[in-house]
């Protein structure tokens, strides 16, 4: 694993706006790790249309948050960015969308958008970026159970975007919760890192983090999806400062007066058609347990919805490329366990 300077990294941030300004470099010196917002969502039934229409919508909704930071999008006839001045690529998104046939199902869709410095595409990461991801009809056949995740959404959010008020997140998740119906989602603290490539050249950087922050979530891509597809009940990824689940997840747990019951008056929350966001705390936190930062409302809400989450992974979990004698799976097992 790479030695990372812990002290001289938290010496450069007092609050949680400031981690905008680190970034960590490779061994080449090019910027390959960076810190922010992640919020992840999940839906099923993602070949429907419907759901489609749902997933361009919050897409939308992100170019609109930062018109002037984004400026490119992922073409479909090809593997290079493009620019998005002058382009309408909400309706470029929408009929890709609807010339797939849709009595056959048989092709995905995804869409992304990334917002660089200077307008210039780069190969590092961005804290502005969105990608939906809506797997085949075809591809239900694997999931063990069909309230399962067929689609994704992840997105960053810069750490000085809310400047301090922590509101406007839960009114972003509330809103998309509204717009996209996903079936489970959070949305709190977290690493980014480059899109459109494999995590494994840059684990070295991003595990330790996570061993010692666990308020980060992991950007992880498709993996946890496409390792939890055995699941035979409805399951969860994990917890972070806000948490989304459907009104099924509510009932497998023991309803909203056992949640209610568990996280209150240290957690809050809040109710949406079909679902609830819980949020653990007034703000969300970076927990560094070499600090001995003890993050109770995170625990809480971990605790009431243990019986969600998805564990029984093969030998492959959602991190790559671990160094020896670092198991796949065993370490994932305690990232999502870290809140126990």
């Amino acid at each position: 694993m790479t030695e990372i300077d812990y002290n001289k990294i938290l010496s450069e941030f007092r609050t949680i706006s400031d981690l905008a300004k680190l970034t960590i470099a490779d061994k080449r010196g090019n910027p390959a790790l960076q810190f922010g917002f992640v919020l992840k969502l999940y839906f099923s039934h993602a070949y429907d249309d419907e759901v489609r229409i749902r997933l361009i919508r919050l897409v939308e909704d992100y170019g609109k948050i930062f018109s002037d930071k984004i400026t490119h999008y992922m073409p479909y006839d090809g593997n290079r960015l493009k620019p998005t001045k002058n382009f309408d690529y909400i309706g470029y998104f929408t009929g890709r969308m609807r010339s797939i046939p849709p009595e056959e199902k048989v092709e995905g869709f995804d869409a992304e958008l990334y917002g660089f410095s200077g307008a210039v595409d780069r190969d590092e990461p961005t804290p502005y970026h969105i990608g939906v991801v809506a797997r085949p009809a075809i591809a239900e056949k694997r999931l063990a159970n069909k309230d399962n995740a067929l689609g994704r959404l992840e997105a960053y959010f810069p750490a000085d975007w809310p400047q301090g008020d922590y509101t406007q997140l839960l009114i972003v998740l509330a809103r998309w919760a509204a717009i996209g119906r996903p079936i489970h989602g959070t949305f709190g603290l977290g690493l980014v890192m480059e899109e459109g490539g494999g995590r494994g050249p840059f684990i070295d950087l991003a595990f330790p983090f996570l061993k010692r922050f666990i308020g980060f979530d992991y950007p992880d891509l498709s993996l946890w999806r496409v390792r939890s597809e055995a699941a035979a009940t409805p399951v969860i990824r994990s917890i972070n400062w806000l948490t989304l689940i459907d009104d099924e997840r509510i009932r497998l747990v023991g309803g909203l007066d056992k949640i209610r019951a568990s996280v209150e008056p240290e957690c809050s929350i809040h109710s949406y058609d079909g679902g609830i966001i819980i949020q653990a705390g007034q703000e969300p936190r970076i927990g560094d347990v070499n600090r001995g930062e003890v993050l109770d409302a995170y625990h809480k809400v971990a605790n009431v919805l243990k019986p969600l989450r998805f564990e029984d992974f093969g030998r492959r979990g959602i991190f790559e490329s671990l160094p020896p004698p670092l198991d796949d799976r065993d370490e994932t097992l305690a990232w999502l366990r870290r809140f126990d």
